[in-house]
């Protein structure tokens, strides 16, 4: 890939916290077989305002993901940072939750803010194993409040924020993913089942791979701020085990154009050569978004579009032309 074509990330992860108030049983982070790598805490108001500086200053569209290992909604500055990002045009803003927090004062506060999208990470539709599963989770608490957001939008006419919404799909609760899509997708962009990988697994396939190897889009478009400053490889560098430079210190650009460690791993995947590169040798998230079946469905009445990928199935509501 040209270097012309990531002068800076078109997606930035600003991971505003890592404490979580959920225990999800499989986890990368907070789960009960995950290894702790660093510790908890909350990203300073400095560090992001330094980060929306900069990002205010590139000249094209970029995502803004507010969230990481933790659930964005325990940050007391998420307010205060989503009001300062969406003053800047070429921004779209989001983040993924788990809903537990997403009570009436958030739903018109996101509205209020035009948030752009909203991930939310709900598995399935049956409270006790969607309770065992995510720990500390309470289905119909979630159900209630995201259909008070729901509501809310339509309340006010507002189209924002965007719905997207996700099931791990546990072997336990696959035979709930219909379910799953039929309850959501009326009232979402995409809903997605994404494939289940044991905790520490970077795994997406057996064997050989289903497609013809390419270098990790990721290395190309994303940038991973943890709470403290630091940039990471990426999202799947869960503990930053591969850091960068410290983003505190650096400009963004720099840093993701010419990290001495970026061009490493760039490199090594351009050349085909990424046996001995940490996360990336057992990684198959370089395939993941690729599709491999896509089929036009009708579910309970709804043409719906079914894209298979490695990672995941999306299914996407088709609209009267």
């Amino acid at each position: 890939m040209k270097r012309e074509m990531y002068t800076y990330p078109k997606e930035v992860i600003l991971e505003v916290t890592n404490r979580c108030n959920l225990k999800c049983r499989y986890c990368h982070f907070h789960g009960i077989e995950a290894l702790p790598g660093r510790p908890l805490g909350d990203m300073k108001r400095k560090t992001w305002e330094n980060i929306l500086m900069q990002i205010g200053e590139w000249p094209g569209p970029v995502t803004l993901m507010t969230h990481g290992a933790g659930e964005p909604l325990l940050y007391p500055d998420l307010s205060d940072l989503l009001q300062k990002a969406k003053k800047i045009p070429h921004l779209s803003v989001g983040f993924m939750t788990n809903g537990m927090l997403l009570d009436k004062t958030w739903a018109v506060r996101l509205i209020g803010l035009q948030v752009d999208w909203l991930a939310l990470s709900i598995d399935g539709v049956v409270p006790k194993t969607h309770d065992f599963f995510r720990r500390n989770g309470d289905l119909r608490r979630i159900e209630e409040n995201v259909m008070q957001l729901i509501e809310e939008k339509e309340r006010q006419g507002s189209d924002r924020p965007f719905l997207h919404f996700n099931m791990v799909g546990y072997p336990e609760i696959l035979d709930q993913s219909l379910d799953y899509v039929r309850k959501w997708l009326p009232h979402a962009q995409e809903v997605t089942i994404s494939k289940f990988r044991p905790v520490g697994s970077r795994k997406l396939w057996n064997g050989s791979p289903p497609l013809p190897e390419r270098p990790c889009p990721l290395l190309y478009r994303q940038m991973v701020i943890s709470f403290d400053g630091k940039a990471g490889l990426c999202c799947e560098d869960i503990n930053l085990d591969v850091p960068m430079e410290d983003a505190k210190g650096n400009s963004l650009e720099e840093t993701f154009r010419n990290s001495a460690r970026y061009l490493e791993y760039r490199q090594a995947h351009e050349k085909g050569r990424i046996q001995n590169l940490l996360l990336c040798r057992d990684c198959h998230i370089w395939g993941g978004d690729i599709a491999l079946n896509c089929e036009q469905i009708d579910l309970s009445g709804m043409p719906v579009k079914k894209i298979s990928t490695p990672a995941f199935e999306s299914y996407q509501y088709i609209s009267s032309p």
